[in-house]
């Protein structure tokens, strides 16, 4: 069987169809000696005839009570009787031949004691005691030789009977190994490949499982299951990444209205100028030269601005290289600079020159530095202060600081800012997945994210990454 389950099944009755052999087993040992028991106690009975017909023999031969002869013949008539029935079990214990030995010998017993009897009854001295004694002595020992035989039988059935809880505790033992090893081969061990994928599906990383295996069953299938969630949990989260990048596109807009409206008015306004003058002499060459140039100045500036728009919102897959963290941060504050603006916000920078790179995803990077500014712009409604830090970690990291000057966290939700669609907004104003992206992009780059805040006073998010290693570089 294939499958986990026809497995268990055939083991359980294979161990079902064991125990149910030595069960019988042991049914059929104690049913035997049973009767042997039974057939040991027919034997004594024999034994214990041949002997009070031994008795009476002598009452006859050495005293000549003739009121023996009765009784003598009584129990000759026992024994006779005894072993006639006891025929099989005899000839199963000593043999066929040894059994018609006996029987000859008792029927030559009975003959001599007959012939004493006839004998005596005439007033005749015909008695051959010696003899007589001879084949009686012949019959105790066959009979006593029976009985030892016997009893060893019961011995040896008895030492058998005593192997079966052994056995039974033996196979009990095997099987528990063999159980143990297949619960551990085929389930835990998969389980626990599963239970790691599972810790790294939790940070943000959608790695398939590689599990190879001969053949399918439950669990194969179970990995297979999970490494089709794990494709499309990544594509969704691309798919999520995207529409959040929108969503704050939607939220730079007032910035991005504001930054572009400038350079178009300057443009405008050169334009007209340019209009306004004609066609002058050589004297106004210079001039009409530097208006143009300020027109090709002010496109460019506003080309940059839809240059920085579209590679924000750009949804190709990304490829993880190696990044200076400095110049993601320039480009994140590029994008919401505007919006800074807007709000009345004053932003710091402190970034250390000379930063390690790291090995990221650089749109995704942005995406998470953008979600923690817009959170603390929505913080800061009457403005305030942004600060933004870079510097050498602990360990062979680059820690980023993004703190604020904001409302702060209430201390009861602080558990909870990293949860799916968790939010604190009002209805229609967050999704409560802005952070949660944060916390999935920079635990699937290697690094951590801690928050500290408090309330009326601000908050300052911590982000740690790895630096990019020689390991890590490719060709």
């Amino acid at each position: 069987m294939k499958s986990i389950r026809g497995r268990i099944i055939t083991l359980f009755a294979v161990c079902l169809i064991f125990s149910g052999m030595l069960t019988i087993l042991h049914y059929a040992t104690m049913y035997s000696l049973k009767r042997k028991l039974v057939m040991i106690e027919n034997f004594d009975n024999v034994l214990n005839h041949i002997l009070e017909m031994r008795r009476f023999e002598k009452n006859f031969t050495y005293y000549g009570d003739a009121a023996s002869i009765e009784n003598w013949e009584a129990y000759l008539a026992k024994t006779e009787e005894g072993f006639d029935s006891l025929g099989p079990d005899i000839s199963q214990v000593v043999g066929r031949k040894q059994f018609l030995r006996f029987k000859s010998a008792l029927g030559d017993y009975a003959a001599l004691m007959k012939k004493a009897m006839a004998a005596g009854a005439q007033g005749r001295q015909g008695a051959r005691v010696e003899e007589i004694r001879d084949q009686g002595k012949n019959l105790v020992e066959f009979a006593q030789n029976l009985i030892r035989t016997k009893r060893s039988h019961i011995d040896n059935a008895l030492n058998r009977s005593l192997i079966l809880p052994v056995a039974y505790f033996v196979i009990f033992v095997a099987l528990t190994i063999i159980v143990f090893q297949l619960v551990s081969a085929s389930i835990l061990k998969p389980l626990y490949t599963i239970r790691g994928a599972l810790k790294h599906l939790a940070s943000g990383s959608f790695r398939p499982i590689s599990y190879h295996v001969k053949n399918v069953n439950e669990i194969t299938k179970l990995i297979d299951a999970f490494n089709k969630m794990a494709v499309e949990l990544e594509t969704r989260q691309e798919q999520l990444l995207q529409s959040r990048k929108l969503a704050s596109i939607g939220t730079f807009t007032s910035g991005i209205a504001h930054e572009l409206n400038n350079p178009l008015n300057n443009i405008s306004l050169t334009a007209e100028t340019l209009l306004l003058m004609g066609d002058g002499g050589g004297d106004d060459l210079e001039e009409r030269k530097s208006l143009l140039e300020d027109i090709i100045g002010q496109a460019d500036r506003a080309s940059l601005i839809v240059k920085h728009l579209l590679e924000f919102s750009r949804s190709e897959k990304p490829v993880l290289v190696r990044l200076d963290i400095s110049s993601v941060l320039e480009k994140t504050l590029q994008l919401v600079k505007n919006q800074l603006m807007v709000k009345g916000i004053v932003l710091v920078k402190n970034i250390a020159p000379g930063l390690p790179l790291v090995r990221g995803k650089q749109q995704q990077l942005e995406n998470a530095f953008v979600n923690i500014i817009i959170n603390a712009i929505h913080a800061m409604p009457q403005g305030g202060t942004i600060e933004i830090g870079a510097s050498p970690g602990d360990k062979d990291r680059v820690r980023v600081t993004i703190s604020d000057t904001g409302i702060g966290i209430p201390a009861s939700d602080m558990a909870h800012i990293f949860d799916p669609f968790y939010t604190t907004k009002e209805v229609g104003k967050g999704t409560g997945l802005g952070l949660s992206l944060v916390y999935g992009i920079i635990h699937a780059h290697g690094g951590s994210v801690e928050v500290n805040s408090r309330v009326d006073e601000g908050t300052c998010f911590t982000i740690s990454l790895p630096i990019d290693t020689p390991q890590g570089e490719t060709s």
